[in-house]
């Protein structure tokens, strides 16, 4: 962990930009792999780095900035892509700092949206397994679920925030669009249950309400182990289909796929994954396990159209 702090302390000396993949273990598990950075409060943040492409000096890039008091600073131009700027520490709500005091920018992509979230310092990537997470969304509507890193010689409280939240919050026009979409959906004319998995609670109410505007039955679990859980109270040929996120506490999603998989009952039982982490290598993996298709986060028209197709 440490050889990680010195690669990315090196890295922003040498070129002023992190390669973020040179930092990635090649062997890792990347549903499990989280850059750990600090905000304003010292306390320790973390972000699963799947949905990063990479690591910008904040000073280093030029951001036509907003006037508005508001979350966004402003948008730049990354690479050809223009990227909407907020601070992280303004987001969380913890105090904001003089702008000098910020190092990085974390460049992330997900839910069809690219965003640059600028932090003060950044510590490490590490691997935080699933069954080390304790879900704390009900203390915090920001937060997904809270974990202990290991920084120096001390284990440290780490908190790993909703990006769902923060893609909503940043995006506010997102669950007005497709509340409108889905407004124009059709019900299916299926009694069997969608059975569904995802730890944020932003999504879940998404798609609970995706799924009525449907007139779908559904059962909603808040992780894997808890969806394993209450499997066998379900009998399989009342199930029509799976879906379930990747990034969970206790039990993650790749876990929910091999469980489901290896039980020749739901052989026949159609699985779709939502998530915002999946990267082309780990999208033909999950679909070499069993997944038939992989839906982006937010995205609801797209998960009643794989819906309406996978429903068995």
């Amino acid at each position: 962990m440490e050889d990680y702090k010195e690669n990315i302390e090196n890295s922003v000396e040498d070129d002023d930009e992190l390669d973020l993949v040179a930092l990635v273990s090649s062997n890792a598990n990347d549903t499990s792999q989280y850059l750990v950075f600090k905000g304003s409060d010292n306390q320790y943040y973390a972000k699963n780095v799947s949905k990063i492409e990479e690591l910008l000096v904040y000073k280093d890039i030029d951001i036509a900035r907003t006037h508005d008091a508001n979350l966004i600073i402003g948008t730049a131009d990354i690479r050809g892509n223009m990227t909407t700027i907020i601070n992280f520490d303004k987001w969380f709500g913890n105090e904001v700092l003089p702008d000098e005091e910020y190092e990085l920018i974390i460049v992330a992509h997900y839910g069809g949206h690219r965003l640059g979230i600028v932090v003060k310092s950044v510590e490490y990537i590490v691997n935080i397994p699933a069954d080390t997470m304790t879900d704390n969304s009900q203390n915090d509507e920001k937060t997904s679920f809270i974990t202990k890193v290991q920084i120096g010689q001390k284990k440290e409280m780490c908190i790993i925030f909703d990006s769902d939240k923060m893609l909503l919050d940043t995006f506010e026009t997102i669950d007005t669009k497709a509340a409108e979409e889905t407004n124009r959906l059709h019900k299916l004319q299926n009694d069997k249950l969608v059975i569904f998995a995802d730890d944020s609670r932003f999504i879940r109410k998404m798609a609970q309400s995706l799924f009525i505007k449907m007139g779908l039955k559904y059962k909603m679990y808040e992780n894997g182990q808890l969806l394993l859980d209450d499997l066998p109270n379900i009998a399989p040929e009342d199930i029509g289909l799976f879906i379930t996120d990747l990034e969970m506490p206790v039990l993650g999603g790749k876990e929910v796929i091999d469980y489901i998989r290896s039980h020749k009952e739901y052989n026949n039982i159609n699985l779709i994954i939502h998530t915002n982490m999946s990267n082309d290598n780990m999208g033909d993996n999950l679909k070499q396990n069993g997944a038939q298709q992989i839906i982006g986060k937010v995205n609801m028209l797209a998960l009643s159209e794989a819906i309406e197709k996978l429903m068995v």
